[in-house]
């Protein structure tokens, strides 16, 4: 499932799916972990199709990762030079996921609860 690990790690969370690009400089609070949506993503498997906006977002996902409200990983259609910056610096698995990656929200969103687990090292993405 998983077509390139990009930041390689260990994740075993719930999954939570946002259906739209994130911009994370105005989008998501660092200090509270939430989105403007009034989503929590801290220890989660966020899986999202990618972001747009500011290169500020590398350090609001730094800043995640500083008040302890990172993600468990991020699992995207499109990984940006933002994004992958800030999973570097916040040590934040990120997983592209292009092949299956309909295929991967459409289960997530059907079950009531989904998780993801991947073990650093492996190719492998399981969704249980």
């Amino acid at each position: 499932m998983i077509d390139k690990i990009i930041v390689d790690g260990y994740c075993r969370a719930e999954a939570v799916v946002i259906d739209h690009k994130i911009s994370f400089f105005g989008e998501v609070n660092p200090r509270t972990g939430k989105t403007t949506e009034d989503i929590y993503i801290g220890g989660k498997a966020l899986i999202f199709p990618g972001t747009r906006g500011s290169t500020v977002g590398t350090y609001i996902i730094y800043g995640l990762k500083y008040y302890g409200h990172e993600p468990a990983c991020m699992i995207v259609y499109e990984a940006e030079p933002i994004l992958i910056a800030g999973a570097i610096l916040a040590d934040i698995p990120l997983f592209l996921v292009k092949r299956e990656y309909k295929e991967l929200v459409k289960h997530v969103k059907n079950k009531e609860q989904s998780i993801i687990l991947h073990e650093r090292g492996r190719e492998v993405l399981i969704v249980e």
